[in-house]
């Protein structure tokens, strides 16, 4: 008897399985798979518990079936940087969004960097944004290696007054549907001050990719040449950018010549306070007239 109730049970599961697409969820420590030309059969053993493997940007839950041949991809970013001109001891201000004067759409779709993303919003997210910031993800063995050539994706972002850059939802760490096959390496820019990019790989915990630029001067690939102890034992991107060609020289100053005295949204406001002025001049640009962007091309 119990031999027929067993072959009748598997028989309706087979007709079931054949009438419908099922999404297993079950804990298991065993089992396999079988597919014919009308039905498929799975089968399990009992898990009592289970675990989560990370490598990379792959992910393996131990004890549940998961579909045939697909993998869980994408790249968390969790980013800690500072930029010296809107930096006041321990934080940078937010002038520039308490003035209403931050773009509400990314505004990183001009010479040099030409990005074309569409992020914008229909107001600015979070009262502590600073300003919007361009990240860039390279895949590469080192930082000396990571040019133009290994870039696997960008994305435009807020950066908060603690440093962190959120996604355009003003909270959340940045996400990105990529995946890496040697290191993960991270570039920030900002349309006035010098670029910077990791001089070291990202560390990966819990899924996600952290790096804080604002620990140390070799936290930046090419050091002091174009990064800048900025506080107490903080760090940050150096400004005076003013072109946004990698340098700060005398082209910058002669741009912000042809503003200084006016107000808005423009990349002569060296410490975005929304005023071209003589700050901008006399403590940005000429502390910084020698210093250039270490990132390789």
């Amino acid at each position: 008897m119990r031999k027929l109730v067993s072959i009748f049970s598997l028989t309706l599961m087979i007709q079931c399985l054949s009438a419908q697409t099922l999404s297993p969820v079950v804990v298991a420590s065993s089992g396999s798979y079988y597919e014919g030309t009308n039905a498929s059969l799975s089968w399990t053993l009992g898990e009592i518990a289970t675990e989560t493997y990370s490598s990379g940007d792959v992910n393996l839950t131990q004890g549940f079936q998961q579909p045939i041949g697909v993998a869980v991809m994408g790249i968390n970013v969790d980013l800690l940087v500072f930029l010296e001109g809107p930096f006041a001891g321990t934080e940078m201000n937010t002038q520039l969004s308490t003035s209403g004067t931050i773009p509400l759409a990314q505004p990183y779709n001009i010479p040099p960097w030409n990005y074309s993303g569409t992020e914008s919003v229909p107001f600015i997210p979070n009262n502590e944004v600073v300003d919007w910031v361009l990240i860039e993800l390279r895949d590469a063995v080192n930082a000396a290696s990571a040019t133009s050539s290994t870039r696997i994706a960008r994305q435009a972002a807020f950066l908060l007054k603690n440093g962190t850059v959120v996604g355009i939802d003003g909270s959340s760490i940045l996400q990105f549907s990529n995946s890496i096959s040697q290191q993960l390496f991270v570039i920030v820019w900002h349309r006035n001050h010098l670029g910077v990019l990791s001089a070291n790989a990202l560390s990966q915990s819990g899924g996600v990719y952290g790096y804080d630029f604002s620990t140390a001067l070799n936290q930046v690939y090419g050091e002091g040449s174009g990064y800048k102890l900025i506080g107490s034992g903080i760090y940050g991107m150096a400004g005076g950018d003013n072109n946004a060609d990698g340098h700060v020289d005398l082209t910058d100053i002669a741009a912000w010549k042809a503003v200084a005295g006016t107000a808005g949204y423009k990349s002569s406001d060296f410490d975005l306070d929304n005023q071209v002025n003589n700050i901008d001049k006399n403590e940005v640009w000429v502390e910084n007239k020698s210093l250039s962007s270490q990132i390789p091309n």
